[in-house]
């Protein structure tokens, strides 16, 4: 092998250095939960990625749940950490084949239109309980339940996976409709 076929395997072997160099690293599924509900990410891809070591992943989605203001200017404002919150409690129903929970609250829901809509959209399935968030799809509205309900949700999703999360039969949800977990 002569110079020349000496220095061109060189600059070969440098630029395929250089490509490996420059692809991104892998996510990991924590990355994945961390960026659930940014702006321009791809929720549902990340999901159902999460899907795929569903027992780990849910803990970690319960681990990373929190509460977000229940006021209807931060429910309108699209804000980050409410998106972030809704789709961890999405990812865990995706994953854990519908499974949701849902509490009661000592907030008194006001006379306005709006404080009934939220109450009627948050106790649509079970009158005596809140759901977690809700969603008016014809005007494009989410109700956020109170806080203290969402404090008992969340303290709801911790006992069930210390409990039974280890040894539940994770089954995510094929094919699913909206309904079923994303609203």
């Amino acid at each position: 092998m002569g110079d020349r076929d000496k220095v061109m395997q060189l600059i070969a072997l440098a630029l395929l250095a250089l490509c490996a160099c420059a692809q991104p690293a892998e996510t990991t599924d924590a990355e994945r939960i961390a960026r659930l509900g940014t702006s321009g990410n791809d929720n549902v891809a990340d999901v159902k990625r999460l899907a795929e070591n569903p027992r780990v992943n849910a803990g970690l989605l319960i681990a990373a749940l929190h509460t977000i203001p229940d006021s209807e200017k931060f429910a309108r404002a699209d804000n980050p950490s409410m998106e972030h919150a809704l789709w961890l409690i999405r990812a865990l129903r995706y994953l854990t084949g519908g499974k949701d929970f849902r509490a009661s609250s000592r907030h008194v829901f006001g006379r306005s239109d709006e404080e009934k809509n939220r109450k009627y959209f948050l106790s649509l399935e079970h009158k005596n309980d809140l759901a977690f968030f809700s969603y008016w799809m014809s005007r494009n509205r989410w109700y956020i339940a109170p806080v203290d309900a969402q404090k008992d949700i969340i303290a709801q999703w911790q006992r069930w996976y210390a409990a039974s999360g280890v040894q539940f039969e994770y089954q995510p949800l094929q094919n699913p409709s909206p309904e079923n977990w994303i609203w």
